[in-house]
Parts: structure tokens; sequence; C-alpha cells
């Protein structure tokens, strides 16, 4: 999904009322302003109308950076909107599927056909980031600019394994690095464990598991510290994929300015709060490697949509015989 602020004719008309000195053309009925996870912009779009009345896409290169950066900065008039993008959904529903190692067949066998599904998921995201360069390269307004992409077109690697830091700007460039990076995490770490018991608790209900959960959370120790405490404290379930709610403190509902209700058992990047990140994809490398870290630095997004930079400190913990992350959160200044 990507974030972006829609300034619409209405917000145009104003916008031209307080920057008249700007030559922006009346023909523009729309623009977007895309912003990366860090709440950063990342690039903009624009609608125009000609004289036949049917909207179509306007060359923002032709606005000018004073009216670019003037419209970045008006932003915040216009209506905040979630682009869904069929690319990366498909890309986090095959990591919802990839195979883990539940000791039923042998590793190897797992890693490969694990390694097998996210190059097939590289390769489709290779074909788009292609076609993207391509269109680029088709608009190219000068000969430098041409090459650059020729260059970038001929270097893309074909497989997920020669992806490299310095393919990066390739990928940026059509908003495809986020998905390549995770893919690539991905094929660098070991296949996740299946945790289950042996014997009959293999069959104990999700409503079970939430008891003993519960109860196990229920303690007078651990409840004063959880009230008490003004550290924002979490306890969610492991994995990138299946990382959900446990429970929170109310230092953290205050940091990230929700109630318990709206995240009760919610998958933590679903949820909005947790960005699902290449440094939260680090953290959870070493949860699985080293059972913890400390004082990272990491990002989470408060009600409103703000970034909320934080320090992270977490332990893999054992709760009523499962595995769980705690962790505990502190606001940082930005870097």
């Amino acid at each position: 999904m990507y974030a972006l602020t829609v300034l619409d004719h209405s917000a145009l008309t104003a916008f031209r009322g307080e920057h008249p000195w700007l030559e922006f053309s009346e023909r523009v009925s729309e623009v977007c302003i895309y912003f990366d996870e860090n709440g950063g912009p990342t690039r903009l779009t624009a609608l125009e109308v000609p004289g036949d009345g049917t909207a179509i896409p306007a060359d923002v290169n032709t606005f000018g950076i004073d009216t670019v950066l003037s419209l970045i900065r008006y932003a915040p008039q216009g209506t905040v909107k979630v682009e869904e993008c069929p690319e990366e959904r498909a890309v986090w529903t095959l990591l919802e599927t990839l195979p883990v190692a539940d000791g039923l067949r042998p590793l190897e066998e797992v890693e490969a056909e694990r390694s097998l599904k996210l190059q097939g998921a590289y390769e489709t995201i290779h074909g788009i980031a292609l076609d993207k360069l391509r269109a680029l390269l088709n608009t190219a307004r000068s000969p430098r600019e041409a090459q650059r992409l020729t260059d970038a077109i001929a270097s893309l690697p074909a497989l997920l394994e020669q992806v490299g830091d310095a393919h990066k700007s390739s990928f940026m460039e059509v908003d495809l690095w986020r998905m390549v990076a995770i893919l690539r995490d991905e094929l660098a770490m070991p296949a996740d464990y299946e945790i289950s018991s042996n014997g009959d608790e293999r069959l104990l209900s999700r409503e079970i598991i939430e008891q003993a959960e519960a109860n196990a959370l229920s303690g007078p120790v651990i409840q004063t510290l959880f009230e008490l405490s003004p550290v924002a404290f979490s306890i969610s379930s492991i994995g990138q994929k299946s990382s959900r709610y446990v429970t929170v403190n109310q230092a953290y509902l205050d940091l990230v300015g929700k109630n318990w209700d709206e995240i009760r058992g919610s998958e933590m990047v679903a949820s909005g709060v947790v960005s699902g990140s290449e440094a939260r994809a680090e953290r959870l490398m070493l949860l699985d490697r080293d059972g913890g870290y400390a004082g990272m630095h990491g990002e989470i997004r408060d009600a409103s949509g703000s970034v909320v930079p934080v320090l992270i400190s977490a332990r893999r913990i054992s709760v009523a015989g499962q595995l769980y992350d705690f962790e505990v959160l502190q606001r940082a200044s930005p870097e």
C-alpha cells in the first residue's frame, strides 16, 4: 500500500489563490503526492483536463521546482488516502504461504521450495520493473537520461540472489525497492519453524490457547508491571507474517494513540501501527537468531498516521507453552 495526499480541484483552486506568483496551469485538475513509510515525499503525479474535457496524465516535469516544493508543503490541505499496490499485495500473499520447517520434511527440501517461491515472486517484480523503466526510457528528455535508463535496464539482475545495494536506485525509481528488499531478506533468512507441541496438544483450539495466555499474563507481578510502568510494553506472537498483538500496556496505547479494542488480536503490520520495513525484518532476524536485541531504532505510526521514532528492545519469551516477542518501546528523537 502507498500513502498519498490528493489535492483535488477545490484544493488546487485554493493553492493557486495562495501562490499567485507560481505559473501553475489552470488545466491541472488533480495532484497526488506519494509518501514513503517514513513520511517523506517520494513522487508526484497529476491529471490535467485539455479542451475535450477528458482527464489525462500531466507532465509534472514541466511544473518547475518551486511549484513542486510548494505543492509538497501544501499537502496537509489535501485528502489523505491509501492506494493499493497489486504487486505488493501479491508479494505479501506469497510471503504468507512460504513453506515452514515442520519436522516432517527434510530441511533442504523446505529451503529449496522456499527459494523457488521467492524467485518466482522476484521474476514478477523484475518484469514490472523492466516495463516501467522502458516506459521511462521512451519518454527520456535527453541522451544522458536515455543512457542512464538503458544501463539500468541492462544491469537489472535476473535472479533474486544477485540483487545488491547497487541496484537499489533502479528499483526505487519505479517504487519497487521495498518489495525487492523484503524478498532478498527472506531469501537470506532460514525457513521459519512451525512451533507446535507433541501429541494431543496439537489439537488445542485458538480459544484454549488464548485462555492459557490470559492466565499466564494475569499474575500480580506482570499486571503491576504493565499497569504502572511509564514505558510502553507489548507482547505479540512471533513471525514476519503472523505477528499479532497479545497484550499491551496503557503506555503503549498512549504512545500510538489508540485503544485496546482497535488493535486487540490484530496482525501488527495490518494494524497500521507497525511498519513492515527492512529495519523490522532485521529486528525479527535478531530475535530468531539471538533471542533478542537492545536499543535499536525503529518507527511506528500513531492514530493520525504520523511517524513516531522509537528505540526498541525485545526478547523472545515463553508464555503458556508458546513463544512470544516481548518489546519495550521508548520515544526517540528523530535522527
